[in-house]
C-alpha cells in the first residue's frame, strides 16, 4: 500500500471521528506539530489531542502532493470559535516511515 493510500484511509477515519482507528495508522513515536501552537508526541498524546479537538470539525481536502515519504494536504477547515463557525485554510505535511504516519506538521491560517 502506498503512502497516499494510507493517507486516504487514515484521513477518512479521522474525518469520520473514528480516532481509535486513526491512531492504528500512526507510528508509536508519532509527532504532531501545530505550528505556532503545541506539539504532541506519541500515540497517547496525539489520541488525546484529536479526541478533545476534532469533534465537530469539518476538513475539506482540496489537493494533495506526494513526494517520497511525504504527502502534503491542502484544504479548508471549519470549526466553532466563540459560538460561531470559522473557516480557515490549512496545509498539513504528513511524513511516513515504514508504512505508518510518523510526523504531521500542521499549518492553519
Amino acid at each position: 500500500m502506498s503512502n497516499l493510500d494510507i493517507f486516504k484511509k487514515a484521513n477518512k477515519v479521522l474525518g469520520d471521528g473514528n480516532y481509535e482507528k486513526f491512531i492504528t495508522y500512526c507510528s508509536d513515536d508519532i509527532k504532531w506539530e501545530n505550528v505556532g501552537e503545541r506539539t504532541f508526541q506519541g500515540k497517547i498524546e496525539v489520541l488525546e489531542y484529536i479526541g478533545s479537538t476534532y469533534d465537530g470539525v469539518v476538513f475539506t481536502t482540496e489537493n494533495y502532493i506526494t513526494e517520497k515519504e511525504f504527502v502534503v494536504e491542502l484544504g479548508q477547515i471549519v470549526f466553532e470559535q466563540d459560538g460561531a463557525p470559522k473557516k480557515s485554510s490549512f496545509c498539513d505535511v504528513w511524513k511516513f516511515k515504514d508504512g505508518l504516519i510518523h510526523q504531521v506538521t500542521s499549518f492553519v491560517i
